[in-house]
């Protein structure tokens, strides 16, 4: 039989976890962010060793688990390289390189997306390939790549919980030490999902509606 009233006390001990949670997604997204636009630029218009070795990181970075990025980072590194890292540094450096991959990609699809003739008219005009990127195709881009980003962004944050396997004390870690306290697992990690769920939801609701401005900006032009 489920006893919410035996861990409801406990609530404001898992949403001490908060701060945590969000500081970590705050820094993956914006470090992920900031070098996804280079890595995305290099693979548009670098068939070069360059444009390879960013190809290569994405691909590298799409196809494994984070997970398995922070236990290596936190484990490996210390044997191997005598390197020893921090344990909120090592989950958000982790999930940066994750969230730089993913967020390469939609930079790259946003960029694709602006219309030919826009490049066209630009490089008539007398600009470089880099002021064509900055001043004409970026602008349309992050109009394209609002939604989608909000979603990432969403992903990321439900991510944040891996923190907990190398003792972070987020959200999750919480839950499960309180969970282990209590013998209650059940009841625990649904207050868990409960607080996840309401840090979410307005972002979800607000990619819903970039999406809709998105798609009515689009059919208006």
């Amino acid at each position: 039989m489920l006893r919410f009233d035996t861990v409801i006390g406990d609530i404001p001990l898992l949403l001490l976890g908060i701060p945590l949670t969000l500081g970590i997604t705050a820094v993956a997204f914006i470090v992920g962010t900031v070098a996804a636009l280079p890595i995305a630029a290099l693979r548009i218009a670098s068939p070069s060793v360059l444009g390879s070795i960013a190809r290569g990181w994405v691909e590298f970075f799409r196809t494994t688990p984070p997970l398995m990025h922070i236990a290596w980072a936190y484990y490996a590194l210390p044997v191997i390289a005598n390197i020893r890292i921090d344990a909120f540094t090592v989950v958000a450096g982790a999930l940066a390189c994750s969230t730089s991959a993913v967020m390469s990609e939609i930079f790259r699809g946003g960029i694709l997306a602006v219309p030919r003739g826009q490049w066209d008219a630009s490089q008539v005009l007398g600009l470089t390939w880099v002021q064509r990127l900055r001043w004409v195709v970026l602008p349309q881009t992050f109009r394209v790549i609002l939604a989608p980003s909000c979603n990432a962004l969403v992903g990321l944050l439900k991510q944040s919980s891996l923190a907990a396997v190398i003792a972070v004390p987020e959200i999750m870690n919480r839950g499960m030490i309180l969970a282990s306290q209590t013998f209650r697992p059940i009841e625990v990690l649904t207050l868990v999902a409960l607080i996840y769920f309401g840090l979410t939801w307005p972002l979800v609701l607000l990619s819903g509606s970039l999406e809709r401005r998105t798609s009515l900006a689009f059919h208006v032009d």
